[in-house]
């Protein structure tokens, strides 16, 4: 790569650096909405929406429509107040698990490898288990 087209990056990279982090810093993250879509009707997600979301119900606002182009139901919540984001994400999570597998699924355990790869995919799969994002 020619050094114009290493400054041009290098550029692109500090800007997107940037517009993320002044996002972080106001505080526009916390307004999103976080939001599932689940393989159900919105009439059976209603009927059998899972203690694990309705004790969220004095916490975050939720809501449950039908997904856009009749791909199943959006559980939708809004966390007021103190609510804990990362807690209610698994809560929403585990509640699609309920409403299409009849039970919360769970990965199974990662192969161990005594190598440095072996340490990074344990780091992983531990944060995920934890409620994390991959």
């Amino acid at each position: 790569m020619k050094t114009a087209g290493k400054a041009l990056l290098a550029a692109g990279v500090a800007t997107a650096a940037a517009v993320v982090s002044r996002k972080w810093a106001s505080g526009e993250q916390r307004e999103r909405p976080l939001t599932v879509t689940v393989d159900r009707a919105p009439t059976d997600v209603q009927s059998e929406l899972p203690d694990l979301v309705a004790r969220w119900r004095d916490q975050a606002e939720i809501s449950i429509r039908a997904a856009a182009g009749d791909k199943g139901t959006e559980l939708v919540a809004t966390p007021r107040g103190d609510a804990s984001r990362p807690d209610l994400r698994l809560a929403l999570r585990r509640a699609k698990s309920v409403l299409e597998a009849g039970e919360v699924v769970e990965p199974d355990t990662a192969p161990t490898h005594p190598g440095p790869m072996g340490k990074a995919l344990q780091m992983v799969t531990s944060r995920a288990r934890g409620g994390g994002r991959l």
